[in-house]
């Protein structure tokens, strides 16, 4: 067992799920449902707009398929926000370099201009995440969670574990306070099957298969979608769990717009973000976010479970920095993403003296060109060229280390409206992958070649979607994996549901090649998971019940020895209940109340034992409240006991509450108390979480 203070590894790696934190209001939005009108695949027939992306892409991206990524009005490769631009008479190269410290990109697109309206918002009740095309939150078949920017504010979170670990259904884990590495488990499923990303871009790094969401800046978010259950069909390898999708902020807004925040608050936490943008009349936005966030942190390590080890205080620091520039057509959008973050992080190892400071240095820098062109009302098509590099450096440590990944991503799509509410997508997808560490990793390079098709179709009282995808890995061969869900509405508020579905996860460089516990045998796992349900919507309160069953075959573990193995066959069984409703009564303004808990039983099926760090039962409930200048929030999450390293975590509850006043129409003064009741609680055996914390802030919006 190591020290899971860093992602990357120090000798006896800790391969399970690594760590935690955080409110909101979550799950399902409840406001009035829009219809969004929908847009579809590139049919044979339509190949002339395709054959000029080939002749300037053909070399770059080997692209010769369309695909969907997206839902309409709004949507972009992999499901990632809006960008759209594209078709016409004159075709237009644009060459855009990025000249940051990682290795430089030459990004090209071809870009023809036609008449169209485009719209270039996604509607705060509309998600894109559970299909790839644009819906009513309401009507998606696999269980979602909407996190709004007005919800960021709301909630005052300090970072994105955080902000998730209030959602329905899910634990955040983390090895002590900010900065410590941290874990999503969606319904039961491992830490490495939440896939993440940013406008449609993988997060998920090539040793473990986790996303650095302790180091992503929470300014330059405009709205997050999570996704609960098995999506694979949808979006590949990562996604046996679940997927996060983070949209970053777009140039929606005519004009110029300010934003500046501003905290302080215990272990010496201090937080800095501004955030600007401006888009004139030609369609031309520009936006740019800073981040500046340290903390000094407390002394994460038990000493009595971990002795030996060094009882300083662990700090935190992060600096982030993100532009977006886009052009809105009439008929599409085109975009580019360029971010950057730097993140120190002190934790304690148990494998140096006690009186080492171990230390690791982050950084994860984004390049995303993205582009979207509406063809017609009922045609759209999608591409998108990027680069995810994350950086790990432990140097100062007993035992120092270094692990640099790489993906570069390229993916062509279109989705088609073959008649009202029946959507056709398809699309391919090329990754490669690569990785380079002072550990001795046998091949370093990966490349993954995807196909996808995909129907959603609503007919009076019945709702379908089917997906299909098959994924060619260079070191693994092919997998295939598939998606059927249906619904039928037996009102028109009440509906029930039922889906099945397969899965696939290749094991990571890690899993194969780390010297201290790698195998090169093992097998890729795979899932059957299968789901049914009832959902209520009424125009102030949602009600939802899930029971779920996720069957593993060759789960991927540690041995007794701490080697990588396969597990034959594992499980998760559950039922899930989520509530959700706001409400307005004179003179008490308007309050937004959500409640839900999860049962399950996620287990080992050959020793019967329960897998590592997830609880059998959890449970969370939210309430705010805004009355006049006022708003107060109170979130309240119950974790049950859980297994971890042959130890039992005991069970905890949480309180967390919110207050903010209105000092001006531009400014308001924020109030957050963390852990109110100052609980003692471990989400990792060995690792201590914050004891109660009080924080303070400002945030400064003028209207210019």
């Amino acid at each position: 067992m190591t020290a899971v203070g860093a992602r990357g590894l120090v000798h006896k790696p800790q391969f399970n799920g690594k760590q935690e934190r955080g409110p909101l209001r979550g799950d399902l939005d409840l406001r009035c449902p829009r219809n969004g009108q929908q847009t579809g695949i590139l049919p044979r027939f339509h190949q002339k707009p395709l054959n000029a992306l080939k002749q300037v892409f053909g070399k770059v991206v080997k692209v010769v398929l369309p695909s969907p990524d997206t839902g309409q009005q709004g949507g972009s490769p992999q499901g990632g926000p809006d960008v759209h631009a594209l078709s016409g008479k004159a075709v237009r190269t644009f060459f855009v370099e990025s000249k940051m410290k990682f290795s430089t990109i030459t990004l090209c697109v071809s870009m023809a201009i036609a008449p169209a309206a485009f719209s270039q918002s996604i509607q705060p009740d509309m998600v894109i995440s559970a299909s790839r095309v644009l819906q009513r939150a309401q009507d998606a078949l696999p269980d979602v969670s909407i996190i709004t920017r007005a919800d960021i504010e709301r909630s005052q979170a300090r970072d994105v574990p955080t902000l998730l670990q209030n959602l329905v259904g899910m634990e955040v884990t983390q090895s002590g306070g900010m900065g410590g590495v941290a874990s999503l488990f969606m319904r039961g499923a491992e830490s490495r099957h939440a896939l993440v990303l940013v406008d449609g871009l993988p997060m998920n790094n090539l040793n473990f298969n986790l996303a650095a969401l302790e180091h992503l800046p929470l300014s330059g978010i405009e709205r997050i979608e999570v996704v609960r259950g098995n999506v694979s069909s949808l979006y590949g390898s990562a996604a046996l769990g679940g997927v996060v999708q983070i949209f970053t902020r777009q140039n929606t807004v005519k004009g110029p717009w300010l934003e500046a925040n501003g905290q302080l608050g215990s272990n010496s936490f201090r937080s800095a973000q501004f955030s600007a943008g401006q888009t004139w009349a030609s369609g031309f936005g520009v936006n740019a976010s800073v981040e500046n966030v340290q903390t000094e942190g407390f002394n994460a390590i038990n000493a009595l479970q971990r002795p030996g080890t060094n009882p300083d205080r662990d700090g935190y620091s992060r600096q982030s920095n993100a532009m977006n520039f886009s052009q809105v057509f009439e008929s599409g959008r085109v975009g580019l993403m360029l971010r950057e973050t730097r993140a120190t992080v002190q934790y304690d190892s148990q494998w140096g003296p006690a009186i080492q400071a171990d230390e690791s240095k982050s950084t994860l820098r984004n390049v995303l060109l993205s582009a979207s062109y509406k063809a017609s009302p009922t045609l759209q098509w999608d591409f998108s060229m990027g680069q995810q590099a994350d950086n790990l450096n432990a140097a100062v440590t007993e035992y120092p280390y270094f692990v640099n990944s790489q993906s570069k991503t390229s993916s062509l799509g279109a989705i088609w409206t073959i008649w009202p509410q029946n959507v056709l997508t398809s699309g391919y997808e090329s990754t490669r992958q690569k990785i380079a560490s002072d550990t001795e990793y046998k091949p370093t390079e990966r490349t993954l070649d995807s196909w996808r098709l995909g129907y959603q179709g609503k007919f009076e009282n019945q709702q379908w979607q089917l997906n299909v995808r098959r994924d060619h890995y260079s070191d693994f061969g092919d997998a295939s994996t598939w998606y059927a869900g249906y619904a039928y509405f037996l009102t028109p508020a009440l509906r029930i549901k039922a889906s099945a579905s397969t899965g696939f996860m290749a094991p990571t460089f890690n899993d194969l090649y780390y010297p201290w516990g790698g195998n090169p045998l093992l097998r890729p796992e795979k899932a059957r998971s299968n789901e049914v349900g009832v959902q209520y919507t009424q125009t102030q309160w949602h009600a939802r019940l899930t029971a779920f069953e996720n069957r593993y075959t060759d789960l991927i573990d540690n041995d007794a020895d701490w080697n990588r193995t396969n597990i034959a066959k594992a499980k998760n069984q559950g039922l899930e209940l989520a509530l959700a409703g706001h409400w307005h009564m004179p003179g008490w303004g308007v309050q937004q109340w959500r409640f839900s808990m999860t049962s399950q039983d996620p287990q080992n099926e050959i020793n019967q034992q329960a897998l590592a760090r997830r609880a059998k039962s959890l449970a969370q409930a939210g309430l705010t409240q805004s009355f006049g200048y006022w708003d107060a929030g109170l979130q309240i999450r119950y974790i049950g006991a859980r297994a971890d390293n042959s130890q039992t975590l005991a069970a905890y509850s949480l309180m967390d509450l919110t207050a903010s006043r209105a000092l001006t129409p531009e400014l308001r003064l924020n109030l957050r108390i963390e852990n109110a009741t100052n609980e003692n609680y471990q989400s990792i055996y060995g690792y201590n979480m914050p004891k109660r914390g009080l924080f303070v802030g400002l945030r400064w919006a003028p209207v210019l």
